[in-house]
């Protein structure tokens, strides 16, 4: 459910931030351009300014990167043609799902709107660093707290649609078990170990170290072994010495490494192979800087995880696929009933 719902979404974020994208059409003028019909929902019509103000930031990258005639260039054309494909079918589903929220008798009250519309404000608030920002993002891209309100209570209004469509889906262990023998090689973790470091890095990895920085990050490396040698927890030290941002703030766990692994370069694989259960390594030299390696759970051969230990997580995935299949199911159904149409050429 999390992964349609997210879908819905799409409306309101892919405003404000999206990937990158360009089409072709005839020379008109530009207002007759952003009149052109691309899609019909009933008695409803959706035009290409609608389908370009969802992907405003997308025309705006194109600007920057291609200048002002992007559409003269065939990968800005082709990229641009795909984003507004898929905003067109955002905007046929939310034309359907807006439309039956009533019929359905689902559509929240005003108290909820509001609710949403607060605390989704608050939310965004927080990802940009505060109202001004926030502001100054909507305007970039033509819109303004009240376009963005509406969304938002737009977004809530599908998700009742959608949470009345998926209400029946049930998973039965049965279903899960049936999953869980069918996928097996799914659940099954290689010989290997969970792995923790702690690093000295380089300060450039593309290039080979001077003998500077290899001197510098050895001997920090030393230093922290002097300290684990002497008592010092490893998980905290991670936190506070260790280079790799990514992994420090979980005490430098990297989580389960098959021994087999290719993701990780020879020297780091070699450098935790041999080591035994709670055992931490001697400083590992790698491309990257200098390396502790403690290794916990060692397990020496292929492991088939019990169902019990993965159901909840195969019943969330079977769960979220049959939601799925009922909510598009249904949209198909709908976009019949509906005579949708959709001009794609016209993109």
């Amino acid at each position: 459910m999390k992964k349609i719902r997210k879908l819905l979404g799409l409306l309101i974020i892919g405003v404000i931030s999206v990937s990158v994208a360009g089409c072709s059409m005839i020379q008109k003028t530009p207002e007759a351009i952003k009149k052109t019909v691309v899609a019909k929902v009933g008695d409803q019509k959706i035009t290409l300014g609608d389908v370009d103000q969802q992907i405003q930031s997308v025309i705006t990258q194109l600007k920057e990167q291609y200048g002002d005639d992007y559409e003269s260039n065939e990968t800005a054309k082709s990229t641009l043609t795909e984003q507004r494909k898929s905003a067109l079918e955002q905007l046929v589903q939310q034309k359907i799902l807006l439309k039956k929220a009533n019929e359905l008798g689902v559509a929240p009250t005003e108290d909820e709107l509001n609710k949403a519309v607060d605390e989704q404000l608050e939310q965004y608030k927080e990802v940009y660093g505060g109202e001004d920002k926030l502001n100054e993002a909507l305007t970039a891209y033509g819109l303004d707290m009240d376009a963005l309100k509406k969304m938002i209570r737009e977004n809530e209004t599908m998700n009742k649609v959608y949470d009345e469509i998926t209400k029946d889906v049930t998973v039965t262990e049965d279903d899960a078990k049936v999953y869980y023998e069918a996928n097996k090689a799914t659940y099954t973790q290689g010989a290997g170990a969970t792995v923790a470091h702690i690093l000295a890095k380089f300060n450039d990895t593309s290039t080979e170290a001077t003998a500077e920085e290899d001197a510098k990050a050895k001997a920090k490396i030393d230093e922290i072994k002097t300290k684990l040698n002497g008592g010092a927890n490893f998980e905290e030290l991670a936190k506070t010495e260790s280079d790799d941002t990514g992994s420090a703030t979980s005490g430098g766990s990297l989580g389960h490494i098959d021994y087999s692994s290719t993701q990780y370069v020879k020297e780091f694989m070699e450098g935790f192979k041999n080591l035994k259960e709670g055992e931490i390594s001697a400083p590992v030299k790698s491309q990257f800087g200098y390396h502790i390696i403690k290794v916990t759970n060692v397990q020496s051969e292929d492991k088939v995880q019990e169902f019990d230990a993965v159901k909840d997580k195969i019943t969330e995935t079977l769960t979220q696929q049959k939601q799925n299949e009922a909510y598009n199911g249904k949209l198909e159904e709908w976009k019949k009933e509906l005579n949708v149409k959709t001009y794609e050429d016209k993109l």
